[in-house]
């Protein structure tokens, strides 16, 4: 409600009131009493902007920090023009779902982040790709591994069989009923990575968002686009309806992540899934992460934490395939890789393989 409007309300209802209130306010007299009250307002108000700037909410949901516009806001290598109405208001109204709708998720997704986002970040640095790509796979998998999508997408990346829109994304992936690429950080980040690079050099002009949106809605639907739109940022173009939401739904999860403070968001998790990484392996035999965890004096949950390409319901670290003549990766708890590469090598589970 309007300043103008609650000091009319006020008024009037003092007016209809007046004989109690003078009797009630005697001894402070009514025009004294009244002042006080008519002065109350522009208290609250200041008292109010107090607790926006501390909490990031007003009276209509969530606002930016106060700062950001005056700051400057990058995202993948792009300057997010955040002072413009229409796109201040698509940030903001993801802001508002992120934290209203999905509170419990986001928080969650932070915490998985602090497991995992050291792996996911490093492995986008070695492929080149922005950092802040990271957003776009816990938006896409809520960080979680076995996470599968309506449209068939599993893991980290929800890659399914036609990620780009054609079905031959020259990134292919290996799954068996032991193994899925696509439940690992660090394989499906790389094919993630090589399928938009791929797009990156077929659009080499244009930003990192209108890449996103080809990587989200397949190459065919961005494409027609891009040509009718030359010259023009994503904020520009009409998209397709899953990137129209969810790129500025990327910008407002970076912005809550870099200001938790601020919008009161806590995380439990400190600390990343510190390991010893023994590389792909070429195991004679399955092996079993009960026996990995035997072998470090964990928990088999913990070392399938570190291993999410395992199927979780069989727990196998697969022998050689045929499909997949390199092995599988192998993460241990950190400190205990030695001492693994050891038993593998005693035990037989690498025929003399394992340097």
């Amino acid at each position: 409600m309007a300043k103008k409007q609650k000091r009319r309300l006020l008024l009037k209802l003092i007016t209809n009131n007046a004989g109690p209130l003078k009797a009630s306010w005697a001894s402070l007299g009514f025009a004294t009493a009244l002042i006080l009250i008519l002065l109350s307002f522009p208290i609250l108000e200041t008292s109010s902007d107090a607790w926006v700037t501390e909490h990031g909410a007003g009276q209509g949901g969530y606002l930016l920090p106060p700062n950001l516009i005056k700051e400057g806001f990058f995202f993948a290598e792009s300057k997010i023009p955040i002072e413009r109405p229409d796109v201040h208001e698509r940030i903001v109204e993801q802001l508002n779902y992120l934290l209203m709708d999905r509170r419990a998720s986001v928080t969650e997704w932070f915490n998985m982040y602090a497991l995992y986002g050291q792996m996911v970040s490093e492995s986008l640095k070695k492929e080149n790709i922005p950092l802040d790509l990271v957003y776009l796979s816990m938006l896409l998998s809520e960080f979680d591994p076995d996470h599968k999508t309506r449209s068939g997408g599993i893991g980290w990346w929800a890659l399914g069989s036609t990620r780009d829109g054609s079905g031959k994304t020259g990134a292919p992936w290996f799954s068996s009923n032991d193994w899925d690429d696509r439940r690992d950080p660090e394989i499906s980040t790389r094919i993630a990575a090589e399928i938009l690079q791929g797009l990156r050099k077929k659009h080499e002009k244009e930003d990192w968002l209108i890449l996103i949106s080809a990587f989200i809605d397949g190459a065919d639907k961005i494409d027609p686009i891009i040509k009718k739109s030359h010259g023009f940022s994503f904020w520009d173009i009409v998209a397709p309806p899953p990137s129209d939401s969810l790129i500025p739904r990327l910008i407002a999860l970076k912005i809550i992540h870099q200001h938790r403070t601020f919008y009161c968001v806590t995380i439990t998790q400190a600390n990343h899934l510190a390991h010893d990484n023994l590389g792909k392996i070429k195991l004679a035999k399955d092996l079993a992460l009960t026996l990995v965890a035997k072998w470090t004096g964990d928990v088999p949950r913990n070392i399938w934490l570190l291993n999410p390409g395992v199927n979780p319901l069989l727990g196998l670290l697969p022998k050689v395939d045929k499909r997949a003549p390199n092995g599988f990766p192998l993460r241990v708890p950190k400190g205990t890789g030695s001492n693994v590469k050891k038993l593998l090598q005693t035990d037989g589970y690498l025929n003399n393989q394992l340097q």
